[in-house]
Parts: structure tokens; sequence; C-alpha cells
């Protein structure tokens, strides 16, 4: 399991591509945002947690149409397959490697974009807690996507299509908790219930996305 995610780390730093497109586009879709508001401090202040949140989402969704297309196309699935790995531990190392290759890049971003937004240390801490919280959810579910179009051309925009209904509830308790979080702290229920969503992401997603690689080997 160690040497397949370090090998994923290795593919993804060596093709950077698909995440830095990712984090460039964060900052991109922030600054549009800024420009659309006229700079209005107050606009941006008041709607900097929900932009920011719009933007890591749809950065992070970038990601998943292509996250098997490499192993797809170079033949790696079915060597994989021979070595004996499961499709679960195929899937999990997708996972943890989108983790450390676009969450934490955009963990280093979010206070950049705090400042711009001139949010407070408070709320750029609840953003980043709440993306942490949700994060294994959005992934997840991006991952299932990617799973079931494998092997599919041109993925990334049915990826989105797919996975966007199941961001409603994670942006609403992720901004909800970021709310809550001045007063109530890191474990109020929103985050709780963040939690709860993220766990059960990881109980479906995984067995879902490894019955779908599977049936595309077969």
């Amino acid at each position: 399991m160690n040497a397949l995610l370090w090998r994923d780390l290795r593919v993804l730093f060596r093709n950077p591509q698909s995440w830095l497109m990712g984090i460039i586009f964060f900052l991109l879709f922030l600054s549009l945002f800024a420009i659309a508001l006229n700079g209005d401090s107050h606009k941006m202040r008041s709607m900097g947690p929900a932009i920011i949140w719009l933007a890591a989402i749809f950065s992070l969704l970038l990601n998943f149409g292509s996250i098997f297309q490499n192993d797809v196309n170079n033949g790696n699935f079915e060597q994989l397959h021979l070595s004996g790995l499961s499709t679960v531990s195929i899937v999990i190392s997708k996972i943890c490697a989108s983790f450390i290759t676009s969450i934490i890049p955009l963990l280093i971003a979010i206070p950049i974009a705090g400042i711009s937004y001139q949010l407070t240390s408070a709320e750029m801490a609840a953003i980043m807690l709440s993306l942490l919280i949700g994060a294994p959810a959005i992934i997840s579910y991006g991952v299932l996507a990617g799973a079931m179009l494998a092997g599919q051309k041109n993925a990334g925009f049915l990826v989105i299509l797919m996975t966007l209904p199941f961001m409603v509830p994670i942006v609403i308790f992720a901004l909800s908790g970021i709310q809550a979080y001045p007063a109530e702290g890191l474990w109020n229920l929103q985050f709780q219930a963040l939690s709860g969503i993220s766990l059960i992401a990881l109980a479906i997603a995984i067995p879902a996305a490894a019955a779908a690689l599977s049936a595309y080997l077969d």
C-alpha cells in the first residue's frame, strides 16, 4: 500500500499540471469575484468564506476527470491487477495522493485569499478546518466519479456534473460551521455533521469505486 501511494505521488509530481491547474483556477476564481464585487471590502468580507469554498470545490473537481486516465492510457491498471493489488488499495491510494497534492496546497493558499478578502484570523482558521473536515467527502465522491468514468475521454465535465449534487450538503454544513466557529469552537454541531458526511462518503465511495474499477478491468 505504501509503495503504491509513493508511486502515485511520484506520478503526480512528475506531471503536476492537473493539481497545479486546480490551484491556478482557485486563485483566478477568487480574483474574478473580487473584480466583480468592485473591490467592495464589506461585500468581500461577508461573502469571502462562501466564495473561497466554491473556488476550492471547483478547483478540486477539475482534477478528478483525469485521476485514473494516466494509468488507463499506460496499461498500468492491468499490471497492478495482475500483481495482486486489490482495487480497494488502488482507490485508497488515489484518495490519499489527491489529499496530499490538492488539499495541502489549498490550505497554503487560503490564508493568502483570506488576507485579500480582509477576513479575520478566526475566519481563515475556520475555513481551513472546514476544508480539512470536508475534504474526505469531496475527494471520495470525485474519485468515485473518476472510477466510474475510467477510460472515457474528456470525462472532466461529466465528473463535475456527477459530483456537484453531493457537494450541496458539504457546502451548507461547512459554511454554517464557519459561522458557528467563533462562538462554539471546532466541534460545533455543523462540523460534527460535516465529519459524519465525510465518514459516510468514505464508507460508500471506496467499495463503490473499487467495484467500478473491477468492472472496467473485467
